[in-house]
């Protein structure tokens, strides 16, 4: 073969097949360098999150000056009524309402006892106080321990050292030291642990608190209101009082979902903040317990949560709730339950969700008289004048049902 041909013919194969020297494989392209454009984004929320804690950090953090004075509604709320100081539980807020003379006066008028929810409050009920004296009944609040405008419970001592750790403390390292060189052994005897204290805002407790204050203020018996997180600790005060109670009326209560956010508070930078701020203040109450509530009035539901150990108690008070409370166990618990006339008050309006959970309540009570208002979890203060009717209305029948009356 000529060697034009053999060279025609290595062309030819290497048209057909894989060339006999392919060219070898391209190298990636190396990563292209991050542009300014792609990277402001980045920077500019840095610097703005930076600049917002720069902002925010020293309104959050604790100030050396003084408290600042309570807002006029709150300061009013204060001097219309009482620190009760009942031993050995610790001290109560106690506001009353007494109707007037004409109405025929404290002695034949029927007493309502008031136990707020979590965080509410007697200064929400104010205006329900009000307006049950101008219907001829004695109304009183009652703020739980460590609530509202009642004074922080002490705090728990703290544990008790071990026994080894006492006596090295008592008698030197040196002594113990030479014990462990001459038997092998730590100076330690094991000691009973020491029952954890009682929280002052478990139900049980707070019930007891109830009954000396409902005794130092000398309104039995009395036609008790229940409002939202306070059911297990009234419940516990009918049970251990059932002589002492006329009628129980249920406000929006239950024993697990309270409406004012409590675990909002436990976040230790979102707690601080939101309890600095008004505006988030007010924007977290109307968006879980009421809508209608104005400025003035959320300044001073802010000025008593910010007093001395408030916050702590409402947090420690949603942490002892009775999560296991079972209503329809309670009320037949005993005759004298069963017999108790009972009311149930319930928002028809806030949610779908808390609708069903007033037909569970009402499928618990079949026996109670159960009535849709049209407040929301706080209807003390969007609807006062709607609750006080109602409850008005339900005291006089139970009034009449018992062989007393209203003047």
């Amino acid at each position: 073969m000529a060697p034009a041909d053999a060279r025609a013919a290595a062309d030819g194969a290497s048209d057909e097949g894989t060339p006999a020297h392919a060219p070898p494989p391209r190298p990636p392209p190396p990563p292209r360098p991050l542009s300014l454009a792609s990277a402001l984004p980045f920077w500019f929320y840095l610097a703005v999150t930076v600049s917002l804690l720069a902002l925010l950090l020293p309104r959050i953090s604790p100030s050396s000056s003084s408290p600042a004075p309570l807002p006029p509604l709150l300061h009013g709320h204060l001097a219309s009524g009482s620190v009760l100081k009942v031993d050995p539980a610790p001290g109560l807020f106690a506001v009353t309402s007494r109707p007037a003379a004409a109405t025929g006066g404290d002695s034949t008028a029927p007493r309502v006892l008031i136990l707020p929810g979590l965080a509410a409050g007697s200064f929400s009920f104010r205006r329900v106080l009000s307006s049950l004296s101008s219907r001829g009944i004695l109304a009183a609040a009652l703020d739980l321990p460590g609530q509202g405008l009642a004074p922080a419970p002490p705090a728990a001592p703290a544990p008790a050292r071990t026994s080894a750790l006492r006596e090295i403390m008592d008698r030197g390292i040196f002594h113990a030291f030479e014990h462990l060189v001459q038997t092998g052994e730590v100076p330690y005897q094991e000691e009973p642990a020491a029952p954890p204290a009682l929280s002052p805002h478990g139900p049980a407790e707070a019930a007891a608190a109830v009954a000396r204050a409902v005794e130092a203020l000398g309104v039995a018996p009395v036609h008790l209101v229940l409002h939202d997180s306070s059911l297990a600790a009234g419940a516990a005060f009918v049970s251990a009082n059932p002589g002492a109670v006329r009628s129980v009326t249920l406000v929006d209560a239950t024993a697990s979902l309270p409406a004012f956010p409590a675990a909002v508070f436990d976040v230790p930078v979102l707690g601080k903040l939101v309890l600095r701020v008004p505006a988030l203040f007010r924007g977290l109450v109307r968006l879980c317990c009421v809508r209608g509530m104005g400025a003035e009035e959320a300044e001073a539901h802010r000025a008593a949560m910010r007093g001395e150990g408030r916050t702590h108690g409402v947090i420690e008070a949603w942490k002892a709730m009775n999560h296991s409370f079972q209503l329809g166990e309670w009320r037949g618990s005993s005759d004298e339950l069963r017999r108790l006339p009972m009311m149930v008050l319930w928002s028809g309006s806030w949610s779908d969700m808390w609708i069903d959970e007033g037909k569970k309540v009402a499928a618990s009570l079949p026996d109670a008289k159960f009535v849709y208002h049209s407040g929301g979890r706080w209807p003390q203060e969007d609807a006062s004048e709607e609750i006080s009717g109602l409850i008005a209305e339900f005291v006089a029948s139970s009034e009449e049902q018992s062989g007393g009356h209203i003047e």
